[in-house]
């Protein structure tokens, strides 16, 4: 009797479209350091960093999640320690320090936070007593983000800090925060906005700021001690931003500066954003080529192997390139949320919910970046971009979410 060859219970969607995305970011990493004299010779750094992650994605899936849920506060201080670490010895690069060499090793500690405090949210969110209407249930998760959210900015990296919330605010609403309480708790985000549009200091902003706030009590009616807190969490941003403005570095406030009008300074602060719209509008419908691109073969697009990599796919590949590889990270992300979905374990499900909406943020942010609809923050596209920890880090995400798939019908 012929036995069936039984293929593991994977998402199988998932890993295919994670592999062809690999191989995608493998030939534009070699084809953004062909160019003579520049980065020569990283593509196949690169390819032993794929190695080393692909055996790192096999033994996150293979280790039962509810391992990840027991050792998810250790993870969390050890991460936290690293972090304190980068700000003390860390090593500087264009004026911040995010990276940390310990002997042989040098990596960035922040992609591993994420997954540290992905797990101590998942952990404190599936408590089968959890009432997140209460205070004494809700409050202290945001203090676990705030934590390394705080440390990640300081070094200063704030593209990275801001995932942070994004996957606090994901991992609330699937836990059950009621929607009204959600939206009056994710106002002081509105007030950051209107802090930047507006001048803090003076009336304009304050008179907009109590707008908001009384349309927000009107709708939601939220409980006195919610309104409370949301009020003070206003109120207090809106007297911090002057200090923070004050403090900002150059770089960033000319990031900001060039996302509202890259044109400005075109050789300057504006030359990335430029150069790139430039690179993926010169690639048409159907793109020059692989190894082709010109913006890249003569030196004018900058960091295209990092942070503007899908401008090089843009180019080459042209429309359709980027609309697949757009596609296969649509893929990826709906798949990882369908499996939140259907997991059966509480930890399991707000596990993929907390991976998957990082994946999507460094997604989003990173297109939208290279598009010149978001500031140039530094993120690198994930799967895609070179760089050993970033890849690992992905890496071990797509491995946990296989995790959840392979035992997504165990309580």
């Amino acid at each position: 009797m012929a036995t069936r060859l039984r293929l593991p219970e994977l998402d199988w969607p998932m890993a295919l479209a994670a592999g062809a995305l690999l191989g995608i970011g493998l030939a534009s990493v070699y084809s953004a350091t062909t160019v003579p004299g520049m980065h020569e010779g990283l593509w196949a750094k690169q390819f032993l960093w794929l190695v080393l992650a692909l055996g790192a994605a096999y033994i996150a899936a293979s280790f039962h999640y509810r391992a990840h849920d027991a050792l998810a506060y250790p993870l969390y201080g050890i991460s936290l320690l690293l972090l304190v670490l980068v700000l003390a010895i860390g090593t500087s690069a264009l004026g911040a320090k995010r990276w940390l060499d310990l002997g042989p090793l040098h990596f960035q500690p922040s992609e591993i936070a994420l997954i540290a405090t992905v797990f101590v949210l998942a952990r404190r969110f599936s408590h089968p007593q959890l009432d997140l209407t209460r205070i004494r249930h809700w409050f202290p998760p945001l203090l676990l983000v705030l934590i390394p959210f705080a440390l990640v900015a300081k070094e200063p990296d704030l593209g990275t800090s801001l995932a942070f919330p994004v996957i606090l605010i994901a991992m609330y609403f699937w836990a059950g925060m009621p929607v009204g309480n959600l939206l009056l708790g994710l106002s002081p985000a509105g007030t950051l906005v209107l802090a930047f549009l507006t001048n803090p200091r003076g009336v304009s902003f304050w008179a907009a700021l109590g707008v908001v706030l009384a349309g927000l009590i009107v709708l939601l009616k939220p409980r006195r001690l919610m309104l409370v807190a949301a009020v003070l969490l206003n109120v207090g941003v809106g007297m911090m931003m002057p200090v923070v403005k004050d403090h900002l570095h150059d770089y960033q406030l000319r990031r900001i500066e060039t996302f509202l009008n890259p044109d400005q300074d075109p050789q300057g602060a504006g030359y990335q954003i430029i150069q790139s719209r430039i690179a993926i509008g010169s690639g048409g419908v159907l793109g020059k080529g692989w190894l082709k691109g010109t913006q890249k073969a003569l030196s004018f697009l900058p960091m295209r192997h990092t942070d503007f990599i899908f401008a090089v796919v843009g180019e080459e590949g042209g429309l359709i390139g980027a609309l697949t590889v757009v596609l296969l990270y649509g893929v990826i992300i709906l798949r990882g949320y369908r499996l939140s979905a259907v997991a059966r374990n509480g930890f399991a499900s707000l596990m993929a919910v907390g991976l998957v909406s990082a994946l999507f943020y460094h997604v989003t942010v990173n297109v939208l970046m290279t598009i010149g609809w978001a500031p140039v923050t530094g993120l690198p596209l994930p799967l895609l971009s070179y760089g050993g920890t970033a890849l690992i880090v992905n890496c071990v995400q797509l491995g946990l979410l296989q995790n959840v798939a392979m035992r997504r019908q165990e309580h």
